[in-house]
């Protein structure tokens, strides 16, 4: 099944289980899935690539962080500026060359995406 046609809580749970074990890539997949709006967006979802696991076949997600980037900086994902800057974050933590300035971006979060973004980093360093 793609993922335009899973259902978001599916959808989250293969993103979740293919980014298990790398800790800045289950960070990155568990601040989108937490923040709960791009999951639900056709357009974000068309960035999923979902397939296989080559050993055992198991069903498999994730989320092309550098096609985000650029679908985001294109106009292409519609999405509020304190949305883009959590997408932008988790993006810099699936992707080391995607690249983010903190600085820029911390002050269009409120307090809840300030505790998504420092829960992500918490989780990115192995805690």
């Amino acid at each position: 099944m793609s993922a335009p046609a899973m259902p978001a809580s599916r959808l989250a749970l293969l993103l979740e289980d293919t980014a298990a074990g790398i800790c800045a890539d289950a960070a990155a997949v568990e601040l989108i899935v937490a923040h709960g709006h791009f999951l639900h967006s056709r357009a974000f979802r068309r960035i999923i690539a979902t397939g296989s696991a080559i050993g055992c076949g198991e069903p498999t997600a994730v989320i092309r962080w550098h096609a985000a980037a650029h679908a985001l900086q294109a106009g292409l994902l519609p999405c509020t500026r304190s949305e883009a800057a959590v997408l932008q974050i988790a993006a810099s933590l699936g992707d080391d060359a995607v690249p983010v300035h903190l600085r820029t971006l911390l002050g269009s979060l409120d307090s809840r995406n300030i505790a998504l973004v420092t829960a992500a980093i918490t989780t990115a360093n192995g805690r």
